[in-house]
């Protein structure tokens, strides 16, 4: 294992954007690409995340971002009188790996900020690293646990899943869900919204909980849970799951005869869902902080309208997962604290964003109402309808509660 890592590290992935931000002097090696064109920059932003494993889409869609907000700060002079650099770890989705990779943005590659992974679990895993480096870190996993150890170098660039347990069991409710069975894949983040999402339901106790099924990572054929599920006759169902796996969900259960409401978490924005599960998605309501929509036209946001635009720009296509919009605003909040304070030192740029006030596309967000690194609250509830999400009050003002049953 030492051998293992010791390759591992040596092979570490590092991309490295000149003013245009495109890469420079980059290579292939395996699954790592590493850049060294020795340029000097004002400001380097590290980032460590999964574009391998079990989430390369989502921290494909976040790299992108991030690469893409930093080609505009620097089109526009980039920060403190210079370009911005980025260097990146593909952690490949693992707790070891982004140890690793933190450990190396840290003391190989010296960077001056991070933007961190989607994965909670990632986080906590290396949040003692970046507070004892002194290094402002900015992260994109809803996870409450994470900004509740009393760090003060970490942030987040959204509302944690906690605002969104009510809303949800709230929409349940409202469609007189009685009985409810949970198929939840078992990764920190699924694990944390499914239990802030159970705790709220026990708390109520209008809705009967008849099984709880686990799905184990790696695994992608759920079709004894789920029938183990339906044998208790539910009215609703539960997925928490990662896109990649969520999206074969909803399509297995549907093909086991389902027809009723499925209820999940962020993970269901994503097009994928729509595009693998097809009609099966229709009755998958969910909460979420960003729902891609289907065109740049169909923005809610002038905001998000222009980051779509300049996405689908960059890269030929709108985002495959909505970690890219939490990634572009976290690298927005990274870089504004950088310009306001004037400098790169860490702890002036913490205590900066610690006070910023800052237009983001999942809302205005204000740092200095928390004192944990927090910046908004609550979460907005959609549904796939007719093939597309829709904000779920709006489907209850048009369409019997019984649609889906």
């Amino acid at each position: 294992m030492k051998k293992f890592w010791g390759f591992a590290l040596a092979l570490a992935m590092m991309v490295s954007l000149a003013g245009c931000g495109s890469t420079k002097g980059s290579g292939e090696t395996g699954n790592v690409t590493e850049g060294g064109s020795g340029e000097k920059y004002s400001y380097v932003i590290g980032h460590y995340g999964g574009v391998t494993g079990q989430v390369a889409t989502a921290g494909t869609a976040g790299l992108n971002a991030i690469k893409l907000a930093i080609k505009q700060w620097n089109e526009n002079g980039g920060v403190l009188g210079g370009q911005i650099g980025f260097e990146f770890y593909d952690d490949g989705a693992t707790t070891e790996g982004a140890v690793k990779g933190v450990s190396y943005l840290i003391d190989d590659r010296k960077v001056d900020g991070i933007i961190a992974s989607q994965l909670s679990g990632n986080i906590q895993a290396t949040g003692d690293l970046v507070e004892a480096a002194k290094i402002p870190e900015v992260g994109t996993g809803m996870n409450p646990a994470w900004l509740q150890k009393g760090w003060k170098y970490l942030f987040r660039s959204l509302a944690n899943s906690e605002g969104g347990a009510a809303p949800l069991v709230d929409a349940m409710e409202a469609l007189k869900v009685t009985d409810i069975g949970t198929l939840i894949y078992q990764d920190d983040g699924n694990i944390s919204a499914n239990n802030l999402v159970m705790a709220e339901l026990k708390k109520r106790g209008t809705i009967n909980i008849v099984t709880e099924e686990q799905a184990m990572v790696g695994e992608t054929d759920w079709t004894g849970a789920l029938s183990s599920i339906l044998s208790k006759k539910p009215n609703g169902v539960i997925i928490f799951a990662q896109g990649e796996q969520g999206s074969l969900m909803v399509k297995q259960v549907r093909s086991l005869g389902y027809t009723g409401y499925i209820f999940g978490c962020e993970t269901m924005s994503m097009p994928d869902i729509r595009n693998v599960a097809g009609s099966g998605a229709d009755g998958v309501v969910f909460f979420t902080p960003h729902c891609i929509p289907d065109s740049v036209d169909e923005a809610s946001t002038e905001k998000e309208r222009e980051f779509l635009a300049a996405y689908e720009k960059e890269y030929g296509s709108l985002p495959a997962h909505d970690v890219a919009y939490r990634a572009y605003d976290a690298t927005n909040v990274l870089l504004t604290g950088v310009k306001e304070a004037g400098t790169k030192d860490g702890p002036a740029v913490r205590d900066t964003i610690a006070n910023m006030k800052i237009d983001l596309l999942a809302g205005s967000a204000d740092y200095s109402k928390f004192d944990n690194g927090e910046c908004l609250s609550g979460q907005k509830v959609y549904i796939i309808h007719k093939g597309k999400n829709v904000l779920f009050s709006d489907f209850l003002k048009e369409n019997p509660i019984d649609t889906y049953k």
